[in-house]
């Protein structure tokens, strides 16, 4: 593929034609990666694929919960079951990536054996330029091949660009405002039955208009997983780690140029007074995105950089391990500027190894 110029899945009307548009352009694709998928269920969950699906869709409330928050996005997955040919069931259960990890290790008692990863760099405006929301999306190996970029249109909101896995309806994304939303999993945080999943809850704040609007709706909604997201637009950034008992907003110096976030809780009275030994990657990786930050204000060139970095114990870019497919990789990195309309980056790929290029809206 090209370094210089990403095509990008073009969707508009109702939310339903949205989602069959979807799952009809990605038909194959969507098919390939929801097998391997099901597979991974089995191999990490040591549950039959169809068996997992109904128990987690007859536990969870979730459904009910974006029938609540964003009744159009439910349209919109039953448009892609409808477009690509799948069980509703099983696309809505696929949509809930956050919630399958800690629901199945609860429910069938066979934790992940690798905790998932991303890493997420804030830098302000600074020297005529916007400011910048960046992160590496690290996901389990046999999620590569089915790296997305959709754009959305839709009649009563922003349009938004969004980077996702074929047939899901968000992992993160700017809209045409110059919001931009990024995220961290937060494991160690309380997680809800009912509340609203997380690929929901960033489709749902980018129909946002600006960054009041998302950082007050973010904090009146019952969210399902624990989760750190990054907000930002033209005139600023608000970070909140959410889980299924509360909304925490973080103090950012407001003299600090740039922010980093990991995969463990940093907000008052959610870190931890020990560090817990799963945290030791999240950690290590936090202390190497300081260091290449050196609070300062970044260039876009400089955060790729940092999201390109491949070096020590905790990579922040990570190469998938051959033969292991449930091994942690960098599915995809993303750079937005955060203007109006955004300027957007995205390596379909681990950055040490795939170059960037520009999003062609």
């Amino acid at each position: 593929m090209s370094a210089e110029k990403f095509a990008v899945l073009q969707l508009s009307g109702t939310p339903r034609n949205r989602g069959r548009a979807h799952g009809e352009a990605l038909r194959k694709p969507i098919a390939e990666l929801r097998e391997r998928w099901r597979a991974s269920l089995d191999a990490r969950f040591g549950a039959d694929p169809d068996t997992f699906i109904a128990t987690f869709l007859a536990e969870t409330r979730f459904a009910d919960a974006i029938q609540r928050c964003s009744p159009p996005l439910l349209e919109e997955i039953e448009g892609i079951a409808e477009g690509s040919g799948r069980s509703v069931e099983e696309t809505l259960a696929f949509q809930f990536m956050d919630e399958e990890w800690w629901f199945g290790a609860a429910r069938f008692g066979k934790a992940e054996q690798t905790v998932n990863r991303c890493s997420v760099i804030a830098s302000r405006a600074a020297a005529g330029r916007p400011p910048i929301l960046a992160q590496n999306m690290d996901l389990p190996s046999f999620l590569d091949g089915g790296q997305t970029v959709l754009h959305i249109t839709g009649d009563r909101e922003p349009g938004a660009t969004v980077l996702t896995i074929c047939g899901m309806i968000a992992l993160c994304g700017a809209n045409d405002l110059g919001l931009g939303v990024a995220v961290n999993t937060l494991w160690q945080l309380p997680t809800a039955m009912d509340g609203l999943p997380v690929a929901c809850v960033v489709r749902s704040l980018l129909a946002k208009r600006h960054l009041k609007e998302a950082a007050s709706w973010i904090r009146e909604t019952l969210h399902a997983s624990g989760q750190h997201y990054m907000l930002g637009d033209p005139d600023g950034f608000a970070s909140f780690e959410a889980s299924g008992k509360s909304v925490a907003r973080l103090n950012w110096d407001e003299s600090a140029p740039s922010f980093i976030h990991t995969n463990h809780p940093l907000a008052d009275g959610h870190e931890r007074a020990r560090p817990l030994p799963a945290e030791e990657n999240s950690r290590g990786r936090y202390r190497t995105l300081c260091e290449l930050a050196a609070g300062k204000p970044l260039s876009v060139l400089q955060v790729q950089s940092a999201l390109a970095d491949s070096s020590g114990p905790h990579p922040i870019s990570v190469r998938p391990k051959a033969g292991v497919t449930a091994s942690a990789m960098t599915f995809a990195s993303i750079v937005m500027e955060l203007k109006r309309p955004p300027a957007i980056l995205v390596a379909l790929g681990p950055p040490c190894s795939n170059p960037y290029g520009a999003i062609a809206i």
